[in-house]
């Protein structure tokens, strides 16, 4: 934004030219609607994180039964795993039900805690 402000002021005391100052004007405000948007974006995830955890929440549950687990029984990979995909050669791949609930779980409690060390 303040680029954008300071371009009027270029183009007055003439360093740049009325169709640079009009073509650099649009490119700035596109720079800023994709910012909004973005940020907007990351707004509405954070938001939707701090309302759509709560108990009742499945992955929340599921994850809470098997919290203290000291062996992995059928139950608790019915539980949790999506599915195992063994390769030739011994790889495995485990795809977690709720890996993408755990990944922004993680990143929102990273993000309020960094916030609450630095403030």
């Amino acid at each position: 934004m303040r680029y954008k402000q300071a371009l009027y002021q270029d183009w007055k005391d003439g360093n740049i030219t009325h169709s640079d100052y009009r073509h650099m004007g649009a490119d700035y405000e596109q720079q800023i609607e994709t910012a909004m948007a973005i940020i907007d974006s990351l707004k509405a995830e954070r938001d939707k994180l701090e309302n759509g955890i709560d108990e009742e929440n499945p992955f929340l549950t599921a994850f809470k039964k098997s919290e203290n687990i000291d062996k992995l029984t059928r139950e608790i990979l019915i539980e949790l795993v999506d599915y195992i995909k063994v390769y030739e050669g011994g790889d495995i791949s485990i795809k977690f039900k709720f890996a993408d609930e755990l990944r922004r779980i993680m990143e929102y409690v990273e993000i309020n805690r960094d916030l609450q060390q630095a403030g």
